[in-house]
């Protein structure tokens, strides 16, 4: 006997743990997520524990020097170590350091409400899974970028099968160089490709590059 449309269970909505945020930052967050159908659940200390026993889809943090015990518990957990990972960037604080968690999008601080949406936005399908083929994906990873000109080193915003977006520490190389690009998914070996720049902005910190 067919089960009547009526008597499924209503799926749930993927949560996204805010461990110890800010009121208004918690807010921000809170309707951003909302606009896409995801539910927040803010976290103090107890966050360690609701890892264990709760099943989150998501999870905010702060790239501040306490980050790293948070992130490893992350990482660690049996039910949520493949959960998206949101970090809210300080000023002066170089995310790289937090690469090897594999982060998939950033965030700066003060929290920007349009940015904040934006990156709920992009970051939904992850959330709600439902990738398709070729969707980029956000991902912070540290890179390196070399060619006939020089080396140049940063960290990647998003990644999908035919290229990736960096943000170098110093003017893009020009179009037409062939470069090789090196970087490391997280729990995966080193990775070294030849690329070329696709498009930069307009002042060349950030730029697409694509495998050749």
């Amino acid at each position: 006997m067919a089960t009547s449309p009526s008597r499924l269970a209503p799926k749930v909505a993927p949560r996204v743990a805010l461990v110890q945020l800010d009121a208004p930052t918690t807010h921000i967050l809170k309707k951003a997520f909302e606009q896409c159908g995801i539910q927040t659940v803010a976290l103090a200390e107890d966050f360690a524990t609701r890892l264990v026993s709760e099943k989150f889809e998501g999870c905010v943090v702060i790239l501040d020097e306490q980050a790293p015990t948070v992130l490893e518990e992350v990482r660690s957990s049996r039910s949520n170590h493949r959960m998206i990972l949101y970090g809210i960037l300080l000023d002066k604080v170089d995310v790289r350091r937090f690469s090897k968690y594999g982060i998939n999008a950033i965030l700066d601080s003060p929290l920007d409400r349009s940015a904040a949406l934006n990156v709920a936005r992009s970051t939904c399908a992850l959330l709600l899974n439902e990738l398709r083929r070729y969707v980029r994906i956000p991902l912070v990873i540290e890179v390196s970028v070399e060619g006939t000109n020089g080396k140049w080193s940063g960290s990647s915003r998003e990644i999908s099968g035919g290229g990736i977006s960096v943000q170098l520490t110093g003017k893009a190389p020009p179009g037409d160089t062939l470069l090789r690009l090196s970087f490391s998914l997280p729990d995966n070996p080193p990775v070294s490709v030849g690329a070329t720049v696709c498009w930069a902005n307009a002042d060349a910190l950030v730029s697409g590059l694509r495998s050749r």
